[in-house]
C-alpha cells in the first residue's frame, strides 16, 4: 500500500505571490522558456548570494522534475509551485520565499534582483 501511495500522483499545491516582473524581465523570461522545443519547460528560480547580495537565476524544469519536487517538498508539507505576476514558477529553496512576496524582479546581468515595491 505504501508503495502505491508513493507512485501516486502529487497533489500541486500553487501558492500565489505578490511580487511581479518588471516587462523586460518578463520579457527575457518569456523568450527563454520558449527556446526550448525538446520538452515544455516550467520556470525555476534558484536563490543564491553572489557578492553578498541575495539573487535569483533562472533555470527550466521538466516536468518529471517538477513533479519529484512537488512529491518531495510536499512529504513535510512545504509548496514548491508558485504563480508570480501570472507567471508559474517552481522555488525549490522555502526559506527565500518571503523575498518573492512583494516587490519588482528584474534582471542585473544574468541575475534577478528583487527591488522592493518603493524602488521600482
Amino acid at each position: 500500500m505504501a508503495e502505491a501511495e508513493l507512485a501516486a500522483p502529487a497533489q500541486v499545491r500553487v501558492v500565489e505571490l505578490g511580487g511581479r516582473f518588471a516587462p523586460q524581465a518578463r520579457e527575457r523570461i518569456q523568450q527563454y522558456l520558449q527556446s526550448f522545443v525538446s520538452f515544455e519547460p516550467v520556470l525555476g528560480l534558484l536563490y543564491s548570494d553572489v557578492a553578498g547580495q541575495g539573487s535569483w537565476s533562472i533555470a527550466a524544469f521538466g516536468q518529471q522534475t517538477v513533479d519529484e519536487l512537488t512529491r518531495m517538498y510536499g512529504s513535510f508539507g512545504a509548496a514548491v509551485c508558485y504563480k508570480i505576476d501570472g507567471l508559474q514558477a517552481v522555488i525549490p529553496q522555502v526559506a527565500h520565499i518571503d523575498e518573492l512576496d512583494s516587490g519588482v524582479l528584474d534582471f542585473s546581468g544574468n541575475r534577478l534582483i528583487c527591488m522592493p515595491p518603493d524602488q521600482s
